[in-house]
């Protein structure tokens, strides 16, 4: 099987000085291998990342680190390891709960380990390997709010409103480093879906996640598991339609998918992330 010769360890350290010659550009996607409701693969976060870091890579050059599936929980200030424990419920539930919040099987490390890993990998990627910029994708909303918290104390700024839309960029031992969120760059294109069908707002696990997993394999999505007549449903079974509480998809919503829904979204989403990516590293070229 051929390789991908935009990934690090698929590389010999000649190619790696060469790609890196081309395009001083490394990619990073970060999530947590977590819980997006029973049809829905745990790797979700973890693949969307890697898979939108590749395909830019592609268009860009550069190269990409394995994936890194290490994430936070919780939003910013995120969850210590006390209150990570501390959260632990017992799964298989056999009530309806829409308070679904426990970490079976999901796998989160607590807001100290991740900010130390995330600043030392950026620390050793400036300052060992010597790249221009850093795509760091965060593709799990935590991440991404710690990711974009250490680059503005970095730059000695606050960190935007863990709601706030958009990428952020900013130095970092003298490597830019741009670093996004799942949502920074087709909001846009998911809220007008929602609105066009009825949907009150992008649910975590529902049609506009799953749409991006179905994107990357057809197989990653296995809708047949949402039947709890058949299957064990770890936090109760989906509601068939929203009420005002609802705090997860209903099942109707995944009614609504399409491959050309995944394809686009996909395809809107790397796009976002390679024109900020040239932007980003025109201007660290040009002024150097």
């Amino acid at each position: 099987m051929a390789r991908n010769m935009h990934k690090y360890e698929e590389l010999t350290p000649y190619e790696f000085d060469q790609e890196k010659e081309r395009a001083s550009i490394i990619y990073v996607a970060a999530g947590p291998l977590e819980y997006h409701e029973e049809c829905n693969i745990l790797g979700l976060d973890t693949n969307k990342g890697y898979d939108w870091c590749l395909a830019a890579a592609e268009i860009t050059g550069g190269i990409v680190f394995p994936m890194l599936p290490i994430a936070p929980e919780g939003r910013r200030p995120h969850l210590s390891r006390e209150e990570l424990r501390a959260r632990f419920k017992p799964h298989f539930r056999e009530e309806y709960d829409e308070d679904f919040a426990s970490v079976y099987p999901s796998v989160f490390f607590s807001r100290e380990a991740c900010y130390a890993i995330y600043e030392e990998l950026l620390e050793m990627l400036a300052d060992e390997l010597e790249f221009k910029l850093c795509m760091f994708v965060g593709s799990h909303s935590p991440a991404s709010q710690l990711i974009k918290e250490i680059i503005c104390k970095e730059n000695g700024v606050e960190p935007p409103d863990a709601l706030k839309r958009g990428s952020v960029s900013g130095d970092f031992h003298g490597m830019r480093v741009v670093t996004c969120s799942s949502l920074d760059y087709n909001i846009g294109y998911i809220m007008d879906h929602c609105q066009k069908n009825g949907l009150p707002k992008p649910y975590h696990g529902g049609v506009w996640e799953m749409a991006l997993n179905y994107a990357i394999n057809p197989d990653y999505y296995h809708p047949e598991y949402l039947d709890e007549t058949k299957y064990p449903q770890h936090y109760g079974a989906l509601r068939n339609y929203y009420t005002p509480e609802s705090r997860r998809p209903a099942k109707k919503e995944f009614e609504l998918f399409t491959p050309e829904y995944a394809k686009e979204i996909r395809e809107i989403t790397i796009q976002g992330i390679v024109d900020d990516v040239l932007k980003n590293y025109k201007e660290v070229t040009e002024n150097k």
